[in-house]
């Protein structure tokens, strides 16, 4: 379903997350994808038996380009096992930076290959040789700094960080996904479940994903990743931490659980032999 309004895709997730049901039809699953502020595409799908002709996005064709239409709403069907993996074969949209969308090298990369995991291997080699900032270097342009984050923020802030996201950050597609916590009990701490990570019951968040490179800050090592960072702070969210992290101690330590991380580690690791989660997660020891 095409919207031209980032206000109308955050009243859609939210709605649809609420009562999943749209238009008055059953909803089992959502995401949406954003590539400009005039251009997304929140995708409700429903589980079906009913027979038909199914996409098959694990050779020549790229789902999220299948998802692109001039205006309101187009369908399409899958199988279940395809639809759970319908990312997979062009992790998300980042095998375009291998070149393995443009159809002349899709056509002789083997079908095998077509997959996240082999991407990944290609990024750790690149990591671990510089390929891509020698060939920058080469070109005469900066190196580039990596944006790969996932990010959550209340559904109702998702447009306002979505309009400062696509006003600083040369990076799209966007990827959204609305999550909610199971209902909880009354008993203590039952309004944060998971202590170390700030997401309470009865809400509904909405992971937001880019995952691409910038040209980087000559003198200002991470700068793009700080100012996302400082960006979902002020609209109270935060961020996955497999990706960098720039936070002081005392930020990290007041969105992360502190205490109670720090309760467990005195528990289990007493001597201190491991690393802390702050040690991990920001100084990458």
């Amino acid at each position: 379903m095409r919207l031209d309004d980032l206000d109308a895709v955050q009243d859609t997730l939210a709605r649809v997350a609420e009562t999943g049901a749209h238009d008055g039809e059953r909803v089992d699953a959502v995401d949406a994808v954003v590539f400009a502020a005039d251009e997304s595409y929140v995708v409700l799908a429903r589980w079906s038996d009913e027979p038909g002709p199914t996409s098959d996005y694990t050779g020549q064709q790229v789902y999220y380009r299948s998802l692109q239409h001039p205006s309101g709403t187009t369908h399409d069907r899958l199988t279940i096992r395809d639809y759970v993996w319908r990312w997979d074969t062009d992790w998300f949209w980042c095998s375009r930076a291998f070149g393995a969308q443009d159809p002349r090298v899709r056509r002789l990369w083997p079908r095998r290959w077509l997959r996240s995991s082999v991407y990944w291997r290609l990024v750790a080699l690149d990591r671990r040789f510089a390929v891509a900032d020698r060939l920058e270097r080469r070109a005469g342009r900066p190196p580039r700094e990596r944006v790969v984050q996932d990010v959550e923020v209340e559904v109702g802030r998702t447009a306002d960080f979505l309009r400062w996201f696509l006003a600083e950050v040369p990076v799209e597609p966007v990827w959204l996904c609305p999550l909610r916590l199971r209902e909880s009990s009354d008993a203590p701490g039952a309004d944060r479940p998971w202590p170390l990570y700030p997401l309470r019951p009865g809400r509904t968040y909405v992971n937001i994903g880019f995952w691409s490179t910038v040209p980087a800050t000559p003198g200002d090592p991470g700068a793009c990743n700080r100012a996302v960072e400082q960006a979902v702070g002020r609209m109270g969210g935060h961020k996955s931490l497999y990706s960098e992290a720039f936070y002081d101690e005392a930020t990290f330590a007041a969105l992360y659980g502190g205490d109670h991380a720090h309760r467990l580690k005195t528990r289990f690791d007493p001597g201190s032999r491991f690393p802390t989660l702050y040690d991990k997660a920001v100084r990458r020891r």
